[in-house]
């Protein structure tokens, strides 16, 4: 819990109706696809991708292509999923009737060729079942051992065409884990693959927050034996001080634009909240008594700021503007913690005491309305948004130890992330980012 540190220290189901267009032409006007229907989801099936110089690795490599893919468009959770008998072998043309028999509305096909054992080309293509006309092709490069980022770039095109939005099959989840006995951030697929340990400091890590857009992560470390405010550049593999004011230097959020952060300072007082330069210079001071302000998350906007504060006598949630000033208090009822603006600003996600147990809540700010979506399965915290606002990754104890969870916005489709010793701690989210 994100205020415990500090004490220690000191969908919504849419139905759709969507146009897309072809991205290349193959004729003289663009070609359109209108789909409908009265679910959330619509029908696509995946055919095999073809190996095209038909050699063994090509044809390993194309299997497991088409299942990741498989598995990224049904946990986009936009698409009913059908798949071809891997022995039914047929041309393009039968092709139609075939999947039109199954209700499939539109079909993804492709092809699979390794250049010098390294390379891997993939071309896609994406048909109407109803008209037989070719809706959208391309090509893709990339290396044999990243063919899963190769699927998640086709993913998160096909969920653009059908959407309007960008997909998330290409975002990672960074959290901490205690297995070496030491909190290190680690960082991981948004699938659960490659599973990556990024700091091997054998200190204490904690609150990872993403850098809007950029492959960096803010968070707090005791390299120096002093809760300090680190920047980690992932690609580069290099990291820097940012705050190393002698007391609490946590948590942290940052501005849409990578302007401002905003970082809860104890500066030999009470740990109130301060608004920082991208440096770590401090720029105001935004509250200030005798309480504790923490958990800060800007809004979308980057005009207003949400916090904790137990100025109320325990934990709750407030809202300012990002100079400090119109405070104001939402309206709950238990021991709050941990809220983090929806990336579309509508709704912030929570972490509440109830019942004894700490639950994953919503708070939809037009219709002033809170919505739970854990209960009854051990203590659920620290909410994190998918950069498409429709899914929250969260840490949970239910297995009887900490791990990283996500689940749809409405609560449903829970599954654990990845597998790991050791417990993990506080997930933080890529926003607008593909690593």
């Amino acid at each position: 819990m994100n205020l415990n540190f500090v004490r220690n220290i000191s969908i919504i189901s849419v139905i759709f109706c969507l146009c897309f267009f072809v991205s290349r032409s193959y004729a003289e006007n663009d070609v359109y696809l209108s789909l409908s229907g009265t679910a959330s989801r619509a029908s696509i099936g995946l055919s095999e991708f073809v190996p095209v110089n038909g050699f063994f690795e090509e044809m390993n490599l194309s299997r497991e292509f088409k299942d990741t893919l498989e598995a990224d468009l049904i946990l986009s959770r936009h698409f009913n999923v059908a798949v071809a008998n891997s022995s039914y072998k047929f041309d393009l043309d039968s092709q139609f009737a075939y999947w039109m028999d199954k209700g499939v509305s539109v079909l993804v096909t492709g092809s699979i060729s390794i250049v010098d054992q390294t390379k891997l080309i993939v071309g896609v293509k994406l048909y109407d079942i109803e008209s037989q006309q070719l809706i959208w092709e391309d090509r893709y490069g990339g290396s044999v051992k990243n063919y899963r980022y190769v699927a998640h770039k086709i993913n998160d095109e096909i969920v653009k065409r059908f959407t309007g939005e960008e997909g998330i099959a290409c975002s990672k989840i960074a959290f901490i884990n205690n297995s070496t006995k030491f909190k290190e951030i680690y960082v991981v697929d948004y699938d659960g693959y490659n599973l990556r340990r990024l700091t091997k400091d054998n200190r204490l890590n904690v609150l990872p927050k993403w850098v809007p857009n950029k492959p960096q992560l803010i968070y707090t470390s005791y390299l120096y034996n002093n809760p300090d405010l680190f920047i980690l550049d992932i690609a580069k593999n290099k990291r820097k001080a940012l705050s190393t004011i002698q007391g609490l230097n946590s948590p942290t959020s940052c501005s849409p634009d990578r302007k401002t952060l905003v970082a809860t300072l104890s500066r030999g007082v009470y740990p109130n909240l301060y608004l920082l330069d991208n440096k770590g210079a401090v720029v105001r001071r935004l509250t200030e008594g005798k309480y504790i302000d923490t958990s800060p998350s800007f809004s979308p906007s980057g005009k207003e700021i949400v916090f904790i504060s137990d100025r109320a006598g325990y934990p709750q949630i407030y809202i300012m503007e990002v100079d400090g000033a119109n405070v104001r208090r939402l309206s709950t009822k238990g021991h709050c913690d941990s809220p983090t603006w929806s990336p579309k600003g509508d709704k912030i996600a929570f972490t509440m005491k109830y019942n004894g147990y700490f639950d994953i809540f919503l708070y939809d700010l037009p219709k002033q309305k809170i919505i739970r979506l854990t209960e009854g399965q051990g203590n659920n915290e620290n909410p994190t948004w998918s950069q498409d606002g429709r899914f929250i990754a969260f840490a949970s104890n239910r297995s009887g130890r900490s791990e990283i969870y996500i689940m749809g916005i409405d609560g449903t489709g829970i599954r654990k992330l990845v597998e790991t010793r050791g417990e993990s701690f506080t997930p933080t989210w890529s926003q607008g980012l593909s690593l």
